[in-house]
């Protein structure tokens, strides 16, 4: 489904979110539009070369924020995804988050 809310955002759900992703990993080529790591679609969210949609000017709680537009988005992997929101620092990654003590 696709709603266009009053103040002219773009939220989608559902196929039309899954469409959405794939044409955004399909126009960046299915590469991180941080760091330029090549991305895979059905790889686990965790992995460092998952691909993931980062909304430039974030989400929102609830989505109050979200706009799922190619103007609003970008495609990042995991690790620089993870990076934005301050979950992995830029040395890390999966592998060592592995590592037991």
């Amino acid at each position: 489904m696709i709603e266009v809310t009053k103040d002219g955002r773009t939220k989608r759900t559902g196929k039309d979110y899954t469409e959405f992703r794939l044409a955004l990993y399909k126009l960046q080529s299915a590469r991180c539009f941080q760091c330029g790591r090549w991305t895979f679609l059905l790889h686990p969210i965790e992995w460092d070369d998952s691909f993931h949609v980062d909304h430039a000017d974030g989400r929102g709680i609830g989505g109050s924020k979200r706009d799922d537009t190619f103007r609003a988005c970008h495609g990042l992997c995991g690790k620089c995804h993870r990076i934005k929101h301050h979950q992995q620092m830029p040395e890390t990654s999966k592998k060592d988050l592995e590592k037991k003590p």
